[in-house]
């Protein structure tokens, strides 16, 4: 089990990751780096990059523009051709192979082998490889990814409502339609007013999110049927199933009835102000201690908690079968004409250790955290290292947001109640969840063009207008229907027979 990084380096950990011989700090090789780092991150004198450069042997220097303007920033330093050693892309898609092919970025296929990058070769898997892959540059792989162990995705309801109520935790849709029918009509917050409702569709974060449609056996368009064929999501019967089930709830008022005039997390701060009990929306483990704590619903709601289930299993299921495209946040790059080209790859490779990433996700002991538990992966804090972590720690600082097995590379929560309440539902999540691996497709050559045709043509938009239009009851099936056949297939006809030509998924 790997131990807790201390402010005391070992020499055992020196000699299996320094990437340049041990040298003063004046005399080190300085690597330049431009990344994607939280506002609060503290750059300047931060112990951790510090300790980062101690434990690799180089000096690093971090240009870090704000989360908002990052891309901005990226973009105009890339145009510039004057980039730094060590770029944070933050895409694979237009400008990622615009990039690649213009020189910039350097090819990193000769160096990715068992020899040369062992960390990074024992831990990524094909799929998430397939991400970084450029199909009309011989398929070569120009940036490492930046993987997520994603905690369990679940469905949040209010455990209190529940409780009063007398109901259980959903499982299926329909027992999701019951309760949120039953959060609507039988008073869950007893205050004698008809001022509550089950759930809302986000319609621009997650109008088909996978732990709804798990209940329903959707999958991706990706995904080829059991006889080999790909049908886009939308033309799937069990798609239409999923809106028949909205379109009943909305009639019954089990849904938030102005559901469509969600921007962004709007469905968010109705249930935080305790006029809904079911969120669903990018919503995994981890956010059960985060929403039990948040100061706004504990505000609303002084005495009420929350609860997770399991994503929505298929009638007669016992686990959800949930599709996983791979969990890549993110992709780093090597700028094609540094002068370090051999330690900015062991650089990258480094960055697929646990060392490297409890370092700048935990930190140093003393500093930003006081003890540190390697099986509940549980860093506990005084108030002060707290602070510390607030400024010199973050998840995006990470070159591989999970540990070298794919395991959790931190707990979630503050105190050991949210961390025994997060693992809690981790194991229990866990056990009622089938993940399947999947690709998007995205990586193909041809793809994105087409996608990009398709949203020009405002094809997107006209379907999202008429799936609302039916959830509200305002057309027939049949008018959606005919949309989806007779505009929205044919249009993603051709990308679906790039599927098939490179037999994705099957």
């Amino acid at each position: 089990m790997k131990k807790a990084l201390s402010i005391v380096l070992t020499c055992a950990i020196l000699l299996t990751l320094a990437v340049f011989p041990a040298a003063a700090e004046g005399d080190r090789v300085t690597l330049t780096m431009l990344q994607r780092l939280n506002a609060a991150y503290v750059v300047e004198d931060n112990p951790i990059i510090k300790a980062w450069g101690d434990l690799l042997g180089v000096n690093i220097e971090i240009e870090a523009p704000p989360i908002s303007s990052y891309s901005d920033r990226r973009n105009i330093i890339m145009a510039s051709g004057d980039l730094p050693d060590i770029i944070y892309v933050g895409d694979t898609g237009t400008n990622y192979v615009k990039w690649a092919t213009d020189g910039l970025l350097l090819n990193l296929t000769p160096y990715f082998n068992e020899e040369t990058m062992p960390n990074a070769w024992t831990c990524l898997t094909d799929d998430e490889l397939a991400v970084v892959r450029i199909a009309s540059l011989d398929n070569d792989i120009y940036s490492m990814p930046r993987v997520q162990t994603k905690p369990w995705d679940g469905i949040l309801y209010r455990g209190d409502w529940l409780e009063k109520l007398g109901l259980e935790i959903p499982t299926t849709p329909a027992e999701f339609a019951e309760v949120a029918l039953a959060f609507t009509t039988q008073d869950p917050d007893g205050n004698g007013i008809d001022d509550t409702f089950g759930w809302s569709l986000n319609t621009v974060m997650g109008p088909a999110h996978r732990a709804i449609l798990s209940g329903f056996g959707v999958r991706p368009s990706s995904v080829p049927d059991a006889d080999g064929n790909y049908v886009i999501q939308e033309a799937q019967d069990a798609y239409m199933d999923y809106l028949d089930w909205m379109r009943d709830m909305y009639a019954n008022g089990s849904m938030d009835p102005e559901f469509y005039l969600t921007t962004m997390y709007e469905d968010d701060d109705i249930f935080d102000a305790g006029r809904m009990g079911i969120r669903y929306n990018n919503t995994v483990v981890e956010h059960l201690p985060v929403q039990n704590a948040k100061e706004a619903f504990k505000a609303a709601n002084p005495d009420g908690y929350v609860v997770m289930g399991p994503p929505l299993m298929q009638e007669g299921q016992t686990v959800a079968d949930v599709y996983y495209n791979p969990q890549i946040w993110g992709n780093y790059a090597i700028n094609a004409d540094t002068e370090h080209v051999d330690i900015c790859v062991k650089f990258l490779d480094a960055g697929y250790t646990d060392e490297v990433n409890e370092l700048l996700m935990i930190g140093i002991q003393g500093i930003t955290y006081e003890t540190f538990d390697p099986e509940t992966r549980y860093a506990a804090k005084t108030p002060e290292q707290a602070e510390n972590a607030d400024k010199y720690l973050a998840s995006y600082a990470t070159m591989n947001y999970q540990t070298h097995d794919k395991g959790l590379l931190v707990a979630n929560g503050n105190t050991d109640e949210e961390v025994a309440m997060f693992n809690e539902a981790y194991v229990r999540i866990g056990a009622q969840t089938n993940r399947i691996s999947y690709l998007a497709g995205g990586h193909l050559a041809g793809v994105n063009e087409i996608n990009v045709q398709i949203s020009d043509e405002g094809i997107g938009d006209t379907f999202g207008e008429l799936r609302t239009k039916y959830i509200c009851g305002q057309i027939e099936k049949e008018e959606l229907v005919d949309f989806i056949q007779n505009t929205m297939a044919p249009a993603y006809q051709p990308i679906l027979d790039i599927y098939a030509a490179n037999n994705l998924n099957k």
